[in-house]
């Protein structure tokens, strides 16, 4: 009797020991995915021809060898924003860190508090990994966001309508396109020089050196009737460092 007790308790250690390297194995998979950023989920456009764009997002890629091309990994944390994207980092890195001690705990099959402990924290991290990693990306609502140009059109027709004396439409058009130039060239890579690319198009200007022309949103669609309006309309949608420039 005594015989069968120890096999059945050699058996059931074995048996933990095989779920817990099953698991780690898991985990190993889980704590080493890419992380998608929020631009990268965002992406950017990309020409089509015939004047077309289409969003395509700028994620890491990996070789698929059975279709020969590039594909979105499987292995990757999608961006959402409304999750803290900065505690997922947090997990992540700790959960790396962590990986090591454990594996050499289970190795020595040994069952202790400090393993107890330390698997705790794993599962706890995992899961919300794991809840992450499940949820479906809203890139649409940021791109939807980044489409969305009525701070842009504020801004614009704020310094438009202070050019003095008002010239024609072309030669103030003209002004408004070499002033949003010589911003967006004297800014660095960075979130207030993309803020101002988006006055732009990516025809080169006419008239100016250098320099791109304004998109239709500005130089078509938007009359002076219409940026009279908006004049009328508070500016704090407008980022504040857009709003520090001498009129032109």
């Amino acid at each position: 009797m005594l015989g069968k007790d120890v096999m059945m308790a050699s058996k059931f250690a074995g048996d933990i020991w095989s779920k817990l390297e099953f698991d780690l194995s898991e985990f190993r998979d889980l704590f080493h995915m890419m992380h998608e950023t929020k631009q990268e989920a965002k992406g950017r456009k990309a020409p089509l021809g015939n004047g077309k764009e289409e969003w395509r997002d700028t994620a890491p890629r990996w070789e698929d060898e059975e279709h020969g091309e590039t594909v979105r990994p499987w292995l990757m944390i999608p961006h959402t924003d409304a999750v803290d994207h900065e505690a997922i980092g947090e997990r992540l890195n700790a959960g790396r860190r962590l990986l090591a001690s454990v594996e050499q705990r289970i190795a020595a099959r040994k069952l202790s508090p400090e393993l107890l402990n330390e698997w705790g924290l794993l599962n706890r991290w995992a899961g919300a990994l794991q809840l992450v990693y499940q949820m479906e990306p809203d890139a649409r609502q940021l791109r939807a966001g980044d489409d969305n140009l009525d701070a842009h059109r504020r801004w614009f027709a704020h310094y438009y309508l202070m050019i003095e004396p008002r010239p024609k439409r072309d030669a103030a058009l003209e002004m408004m396109e070499k002033f949003v130039n010589s911003i967006a060239q004297g800014l660095p890579d960075g979130p207030e020089r993309q803020w101002f690319s988006k006055f732009l198009g990516r025809v080169a200007s006419e008239s100016l050196e250098n320099s791109r022309r304004l998109t239709k949103a500005f130089r078509g669609k938007l009359s002076v009737p219409e940026m009279e309006k908006l004049a009328d309309q508070p500016l704090d949608a407008v980022p504040e460092f857009a709003l520090g420039y001498p009129h032109p």
